[in-house]
C-alpha cells in the first residue's frame, strides 16, 4: 500500500515536471521575438585607397584562432572596377567554400571581397563557437562588408549562400546602397517546413538550450567535403537565421525592396532549404516591385546539392553550376534570366572558337589574409 502510494505520487510529479515542460516550450515558441538590428545609414562611398586600406586592415587584424581557409581575404585590382562582389559563405563553412569562384570573378574584371561569418572558419573544427550564433551577428558581419566595399567600384553585389542567403535577402529588402542582391539556396527555414511553423520554430530554437547536431550521425567527424568544415552545427545557429527569414518574409509583405534589383538561385534537389518559402518571398518582392526580382533553379535532372559553390563537396556540380552563375552575376538588367539546356560560350575550351577567354588579369592582385 505504502509503496503504490510513493508510486503514485512520482508519477504525479513526473506528469506535472512535462507539463512545467512543456509549458515553458510553448511560451519559448509563442512569445514574440524580433532581431533588434538597425538599418545602415546610407552614405558616400569611400575612397577606393581608403576602402582598401580598411579591408586590408580587418583582414589582416582576423583572430589567429582561424584556420588558413577560415581567414577572410580580397581579390583586389589595383584600381576601382564597375563590378564589386561580397561572397558570403554557408553554415560551418568558410570563406575558402567561394575561393574558387571569387578568383574567376577576379580573373574576369571585377574586386571581389569575402568576409568570414561570426563563429566560423576556426582552425578546431570541433569548436562550440556556435553555441553563441546571433542574427544580429551575422547580420552585423555582412553589413560590415558590403559597407567597406561599396568604395571598391560602381555597382555593388552582395552574395548570400544559405544561411546568409538569409542575410542577402535581408539587405535586399532594407539597403538603398546595394545595386543587386543574389541569393543562393538561401535558407529561411528547413525543407518541407509548413508556413505556420517557421516562427514558433524559429523562437524555440533561438531560446531553449543549445544543441550540436552532427551533419552526418553515422560518421560524425569523419564528415566527406572541405576539410576545414565544421561536422556538427548548432540548433542556435538554425533558429537565429530563420528568426531572420521570418524577419523578412514580414518585411516583404508589406513593403518593397529596397535595393536595385534581386537575383534568386535555387536547386530543385535541394534537401536543405525549403524553396517554398523562397518562392513566396519572391512573389511578395514582385507584386511589390515587378521587374526587380530575376529568379533561375536548378533542375531536378542537373542533381545540382545545396551546397552548390564548394567545389570540396563530393556531390558538386562546380563545372555545371559555375558558368550558369557567372554569366547570370554578370547581367546587367533585372529581367529575369532565361533557362537554358547549355551555354557554349562557357562549355567550349579556351582558346576555341566562339569559347570563354578570361580577360588577361591585370597587375596587381591583392589577396589579403591574415597571418596563420
Amino acid at each position: 500500500m505504502v509503496l503504490r502510494k510513493k508510486a503514485r505520487q512520482i508519477l504525479r510529479w513526473a506528469l506535472s515536471g512535462i507539463g512545467v515542460l512543456l509549458a515553458a516550450l510553448a511560451v519559448s515558441a509563442l512569445l514574440p521575438m524580433r532581431i533588434a538590428f538597425p538599418v545602415p545609414k546610407p552614405g558616400p562611398a569611400a575612397d577606393y585607397a581608403v576602402a582598401r586600406a580598411e579591408i586590408e586592415g580587418n583582414i589582416a587584424g582576423a583572430p589567429s584562432t582561424l584556420s588558413e581557409a577560415g581567414h577572410p581575404r580580397a581579390f583586389l585590382h589595383e584600381q576601382p572596377t564597375e563590378n564589386v562582389f561580397v561572397l558570403l559563405h554557408g553554415l560551418t563553412n568558410s570563406p575558402e567554400q567561394f575561393d574558387k569562384l571569387g578568383r574567376l570573378l577576379f580573373e574576369r574584371g571585377h574586386n571581389v571581397v569575402i568576409p568570414v561569418t561570426p563563429g566560423h572558419g576556426k582552425a578546431d573544427v570541433m569548436t562550440d563557437q556556435l553555441r553563441n550564433f546571433t542574427t544580429e551577428a551575422m547580420l552585423g558581419a555582412a553589413n560590415r562588408a558590403v559597407t567597406l566595399s561599396r568604395g571598391l567600384g560602381r555597382r555593388i553585389t552582395v552574395v548570400g549562400l544559405s544561411i546568409n542567403g538569409a542575410s542577402a535577402a535581408w539587405i535586399a529588402q532594407n539597403r538603398t546602397d546595394v545595386d543587386r542582391a543574389v541569393l543562393l539556396a538561401p535558407f529561411l527555414s528547413p525543407h518541407g517546413l509548413p508556413q505556420w511553423a517557421n516562427a514558433p520554430l524559429s523562437r524555440l530554437l533561438v531560446r531553449m538550450p543549445n544543441i550540436f547536431l552532427w551533419w552526418d550521425p553515422m560518421h560524425k567527424a569523419d564528415l566527406s567535403g572541405p576539410s576545414d568544415a565544421y561536422p556538427r552545427f548548432s540548433t542556435r545557429s538554425i533558429g537565429a537565421t530563420m528568426l531572420l527569414g521570418v524577419d523578412v518574409l514580414e518585411a516583404s509583405g508589406k513593403s518593397a525592396p529596397a535595393c536595385g534589383s534581386i537575383l534568386i538561385v535555387t536547386t530543385a534537389s535541394d534537401v536543405a532549404a525549403n524553396n517554398a518559402a523562397t518562392a513566396r518571398l519572391a512573389a511578395n518582392w514582385r507584386e511589390r516591385r515587378p521587374g526587380a526580382v530575376a529568379t533561375y533553379e536548378f533542375p531536378k535532372a542537373d542533381d545540382v546539392p545545396h551546397d552548390f559553390i564548394d567545389p570540396q563537396q563530393p556531390d558538386q556540380r562546380v563545372d555545371l553550376v559555375y558558368p550558369r552563375l557567372i554569366e547570370m552575376l554578370e547581367k546587367k538588367d533585372s529581367l529575369p534570366c532565361a533557362k537554358r539546356a547549355s551555354f557554349p560560350a562557357f562549355n567550349k575550351p579556351p582558346g576555341s572558337p566562339g569559347g570563354w577567354h578570361p580577360p588577361r588579369v591585370p597587375t596587381g592582385l591583392r589577396w589579403y589574409r591574415a597571418a596563420a
